[in-house]
């Protein structure tokens, strides 16, 4: 018997590297969101941007890992004590966004913002970078494997699309589809198919598996 469960937590990343920049009262806050799994990787991505950005006075960094952020860190790099670095972090907390490493640098405009307005500031300079981010989702999958006679192949794919589900194709003597379903969905759709294309498809439920796939 297949292996149809689904043994692992989803969880919510960053697709690659990201950086934007916010200007408040002529100061910049330029973030850089990194995709990690370890504390290595993340402490490796915040030496590099120290490097990359030697000048700024601050460099404040965040990062949570784990599917369910189970580590946590956090630092002011010199702002007031709880101005940076926990703001920071309780944005990746409340978007429960993981695996992910965050650093805000903040070069001085002239302009003292005060305690308010830097956490204000730092804030919302991670949320819009992790809203604007590529994201991509962690989870496991079910593999059902359909295969369908030419003719059907365009209301299949139809349905497939509209029902966003991402699939694979092989074409041969008929079409051999792969097909990515959420393992508590895999009865309906297995059902559906078959309804469509009137007992034709032939459909064949195949492992679990990890997959990560894109959001838009």
């Amino acid at each position: 018997m297949p292996d149809t469960t689904s043994p692992t937590v989803e969880f919510i990343s960053i697709a690659k590297e990201f950086r934007h920049e916010y200007v408040v009262e002529k100061s910049r806050f330029i973030t850089t969101v990194y995709p990690c799994s370890t504390e290595e990787d993340a402490q490796s991505f915040i030496a590099r941007i120290n490097k990359e950005f030697w000048d700024a006075r601050h460099n404040c960094t965040a990062f949570a890992l784990g599917p369910k952020q189970e580590q946590q860190r956090s630092s002011d790099n010199g702002e007031p004590s709880g101005t940076a670095g926990k703001p920071m972090l309780e944005v990746l907390k409340k978007t429960g966004i993981t695996n992910v490493a965050v650093v805000v640098t903040r070069y001085f405009g002239g302009i003292k913002l005060g305690a308010g307005g830097l956490i204000r500031a730092y804030s919302h300079s991670v949320a819009e970078t992790l809203r604007l981010a590529p994201k991509e989702l962690h989870t496991t999958r079910t593999q059902l494997q359909a295969i369908i006679d030419y003719a059907l192949y365009g209301t299949i794919e139809r349905y497939l699309q509209d029902a966003q589900l991402h699939y694979e194709t092989t074409f041969g003597e008929k079409i051999d589809l792969t097909i990515l379903v959420p393992p508590i969905d895999i009865e309906r759709i297995q059902k559906e198919l078959q309804d469509m294309s009137h007992g034709a498809a032939t459909c064949n439920v195949l492992d679990a598996i990890e997959v990560v796939l894109p959001l838009d």
